[in-house]
């Protein structure tokens, strides 16, 4: 081991945060990639057989992290505007830090757009906590070392809305009124997606990269066959062939004490599947009955 390597503490992986524009967002659960790399080119002059390499231009990894549902707020800002297709650019930085949260370490990015948002499912039986992905591409990241000051991830706004446990949901369907869906038991996890699109001009190494096109998802939820007639009547319409009627869905979640943290509002819904579970002798659950809509749009908003 060499001399300046001897004296260098090293440190758990599990005391990290994000900063974005100069805010540290302390909900996060995990931190992934943030690699850089660089492509090698190569080189064969004439009829020699020797082959000449070297470095090209580098390639960032794109950053993907967990976070809480009802996270902070200028987090949940950003994906808000990536939702509503503004393509709003962040910089900020990766933090590493010691047992006793001492910053030794960070990687900077820069320019940075969202290019996908995982949702997770909504389950009345499930009691853990509904965490969201969040995977962002940066145009450029720089390695760095720590400034040495402790870590501050202390945000009194967000302690009360850190902690949104998956069964506290209500869903909404226009057209079939509240008590139909009142016993929906499960809504599926659900991700908005966009392409990142990089640009290479002049001599600059690194691309530039703008938001693509949005894509939304399907909206699949479960709820017991007696409450599923209004929407297979739905459904029926449309197979034999009447003009669909652009309805929409509402999905609202709430912490403990019943107060509302959050809402997405699905737009332009159209059923095009209700199938119910397999049939067994031997099951003595409550039969159930899935209906999948495609969706237009996604609207989310944070209380």
């Amino acid at each position: 081991m060499s001399e300046a390597s001897a004296h260098q503490d090293v440190y758990s992986s599990a005391h990290f945060s994000l900063q974005l524009d100069g805010t540290i967002i302390g909900t996060l659960r995990s931190i992934d990639g943030g690699s850089v790399k660089t492509e090698v080119a190569t080189y064969q002059a004439g009829d020699y057989s020797d082959v000449w390499k070297q470095l090209a231009k580098p390639k960032y990894e794109d950053i993907k992290f967990v976070t809480a549902l009802a996270g902070a707020r200028p987090l949940w800002q950003w994906m808000k505007d990536f939702i509503d297709g503004k393509g709003t650019r962040r910089s900020g930085a990766l933090l590493a830090a010691d047992y006793n949260y001492i910053e030794k370490a960070r990687r900077t990015f820069k320019e940075a757009l969202i290019a996908a948002i995982d949702f997770p499912k909504f389950d009345a039986n499930d009691k853990g906590p509904a965490n969201i992905t969040v995977t962002i591409s940066p145009e450029k990241i720089v390695y760095e070392k720590g400034s040495g000051k402790p870590l501050d991830d202390r945000d009194p706004s967000n302690a009360a809305q850190q902690h949104i446990a998956a069964c506290n949901f209500e869903f909404l369907f226009d057209g079939v009124g509240s008590q139909t869906t009142a016993r929906v038991t499960k809504v599926d996890a659900f991700s908005v997606k966009a392409k990142i699109i990089e640009y290479h001009h002049g001599t600059r190494l690194e691309a530039a990269k703008t938001t693509g096109k949005l894509e939304w998802p399907n909206l699949v939820f479960y709820l017991p066959e007696p409450d599923a007639e209004p929407f297979r009547a739905i459904h029926m319409k449309s197979v034999v062939g009447e003009r669909a009627t652009r309805t929409s869905a509402t999905l609202s979640f709430f912490n403990n004490a019943k107060e509302v943290r959050g809402t997405f509002k699905f737009t332009g819904c159209h059923i095009f599947n209700v199938s119910p579970e397999k049939s067994d002798v031997a099951s003595e659950d409550v039969r159930m009955v899935k209906v999948e809509c495609q969706v237009e749009k996604v609207d989310l908003d944070i209380q």
